[in-house]
């Protein structure tokens, strides 16, 4: 039986006064990918920044279980960790922002360095670089490159290898596919994929190409202004024609009604 690895129970959060998440809740369990939907502006972003202390919480909390501590409270309207006291609190997540995500000034490896900004570099980059490596062997050959002169696709396989870099339990993504060539993007979603099913990662997605991250998902919510309209496992929502019109585009619809 799997267990819950986070939760976000009835969570306002939102921009100064502004609330944008109206009582949202959801769950991620270990070694599931979990894929948010919904239209432009429904509060996708919002909401995943919020569970990583990146927008204030008005109510509502935010719960992460560990091992050996329990469930630990990452947010609630009275307590509102930032990130980097997350990761100083051993709480292992991992963040990929939408674009802008890596240190343009700074080579591939100062990137990298980066994500264990709150470990001994020397000692645990090696090791880490060597399993990262393994998985995105472009980023060795370059090692020394400034990320500017990277490509749209290397730059996104650099931010998703500096948020692996801490080895973390559950990884957050909002959108990685974005500005990437189609087959780049499919390229991006099987490692996605496969860090999941080989590393036992968690994996919570926000994704512009809905219908493929449902495809690849175990479970799927449908996120509409800031509310959650739609949930359950990725191929009900897939099969759904409503959420098949309104939210994957005519094109799933068509090819329904084709096959």
């Amino acid at each position: 039986m799997t267990k819950a690895f986070l939760r976000a129970e009835n969570i306002v959060s939102g921009y100064g006064k502004l609330h944008v998440i109206n009582g949202a809740n959801i769950h991620i369990d270990e070694r599931e990918m979990v894929t948010v939907i919904g239209p432009n502006g429904s509060g996708k972003s919002t909401l995943i920044k919020t569970l990583i202390g990146l927008v204030k919480i008005f109510d509502g909390r935010v719960t992460i279980r560990d091992e050996e501590r329990g469930w630990l409270d990452v947010q609630t309207r009275k307590r509102q960790m930032k990130p980097d006291e997350i990761i100083r609190e051993g709480i292992p997540l991992g963040y990929v922002p939408q674009l802008n995500n890596v240190f343009p000034s700074l080579t591939i490896e100062e990137n990298l360095k980066m994500g264990l900004f709150v470990k001994k570099w020397d000692s645990y980059y090696h090791e880490r670089s060597e399993q990262i490596f393994e998985s995105f062997p472009i980023l060795r050959e370059r090692i020394n490159q400034r990320a500017s002169l990277l490509s749209g696709g290397e730059r996104q396989m650099l931010a998703l290898a500096r948020a692996l870099m801490p080895a973390p339990k559950l990884l957050i993504l909002d959108e990685p596919t974005a500005a990437l060539a189609p087959n780049l993007a499919e390229e991006m979603l099987q490692l996605i994929v496969s860090l999941k099913n080989t590393a036992g990662i968690s994996i919570l997605l926000v994704e512009q190409r809905a219908k493929r991250s449902l495809e690849l998902s175990d479970r799927g919510y449908v996120l509409v202004t800031g509310m959650i309209a739609a949930k359950g496992p990725a191929k009900e929502l897939l099969s759904e024609d409503k959420i098949r019109k309104l939210y994957l585009g005519d094109r799933a619809k068509k090819e329904k009604e084709v096959g």
